[in-house]
């Protein structure tokens, strides 16, 4: 039995390189190939500068071709077996419909682990350098961890914990330019500190040159002019700064501490929770394409060979990522959960490709 998985695993290992590099030729030659030509017309970038972005992108690309590439090579594979009737000739010799798809499954699920893998380890760091890159020559400057106009309103109980506001946030430096802070109480203001600027100091803030005024309600009580004064922020500059860093740019674990972060301050986090559980359903996209197209490539095949398997494959990820759009687009709008969102289109085809599988073996 083992010689007939691998028999069937070295059927599927061909087409589905070819498929990466098809797919990733696609996406190259409609998005990323024109960004370059128009990095090199605006900005005069040099040849080795646009190397390093071509290659910082290519990690992000190539995941994407994964599951494309898994779901082509398994209806390749398993669309000549059975239009050669090496199929038939297995089942007659007792193979089950259920093992014969063993070999796609432990494909698909490889490819699954793989796609998690370079998906955290590799691509939100290319994603972030690549950045850095095209900030560096579209201004001719480092790309800061700066904002302008900050506002941090942490919840408590569903209250707010605190509102702190600077007109200038420098992430590199620790600094902060202009601070209102302002305490609350069981949801009422209880103080007020103004201060000229704030430095992050042995894990809190120290607030410095400003006046502290004390709150009651109907009335501000006198202010108290103080040099230094140190308060309790439970935020670093660290997490502030990962409040602008974009999503791609995030590892699993970091996402999930900006949305803790949002959270927090009281935000609807539903896209971003969308996004979350997807950095799992879309890795798994690969197992549940194996599942689908195992069986569908199985049934007896008059003709159309190659070609056939190829406008398959590309019905099959067009339905699979309209869905996949539809329910993220319910998820971030709250209509369904961003977890059920996130994973409908997997659902979906799961409940297919296991239908189809129990019809065929029985």
């Amino acid at each position: 039995m083992k010689i007939i998985y691998r028999y069937i695993l070295l059927e599927m290992i061909m087409p589905m390189l070819f498929g990466i590099a098809a797919f990733t030729s696609i996406f190259i030659g409609t998005n990323l190939l024109f960004e370059m030509i128009d990095y090199y017309n605006r900005f005069g970038v040099g040849l080795l500068t646009l190397g390093q972005l071509f290659f910082l992108n290519l990690p992000g690309i190539i995941v994407l071709t994964f599951p494309m590439a898994t779901l082509l090579g398994v209806i390749m594979a398993y669309g000549r077996l059975s239009s050669d009737s090496e199929i038939t000739a297995l089942r007659a010799g007792g193979v089950s419909i259920y093992r014969l798809i063993i070999p796609a499954l432990l494909l698909g699920l490889l490819v699954s682990g793989l796609t998690i893998v370079v998906n955290e380890l590799v691509v939100p760091d290319a994603n972030y350098r690549a950045a850095g890159i095209v900030y560096q020559f579209r201004y001719q400057r480092k790309m800061p961890l700066t904002q302008r106009h900050l506002f941090l309103t942490p919840f408590k109980g569903g209250k707010p914990d605190y509102v702190l506001y600077t007109e200038l946030f420098d992430g590199d430096t620790g600094k902060m330019q202009n601070v209102v802070f302002q305490d609350y109480e069981d949801g009422r203001p209880s103080m007020l500190i103004q201060a000229e600027e704030a430095v992050w100091s042995e894990e809190s803030w120290q607030f410095y040159r400003g006046q502290i005024f004390t709150l009651k309600a109907g009335e501000r009580m006198p202010a108290w002019e103080f040099d230094e004064y140190r308060t309790v922020i439970n935020y670093s500059p660290v997490q502030i700064s990962k409040i602008q860093k974009k999503i791609n740019d995030m590892d699993i674990l970091e996402l999930r501490e900006f949305i803790q972060l949002k959270q927090g301050q009281g935000n609807n986090v539903n896209r971003e929770l969308v996004k979350y559980h997807q950095r799992l359903s879309i890795p798994f996209a690969s197992l549940i394409f194996a599942l689908l197209a195992a069986p569908l490539a199985i049934q007896p095949q008059r003709s159309g060979g190659s070609a056939t398997g190829l406008g398959l494959s590309i019905i099959i990820i067009f339905i699979y990522y309209s869905l996949m759009t539809v329910g993220a687009a319910l998820g971030e709008q709250g209509s369904i959960s961003p977890f059920c969102g996130a994973w409908l289109q997997n659902l979906v085809f799961l409940f297919f490709g296991s239908y189809m599988l129990y019809k065929m073996g029985n």
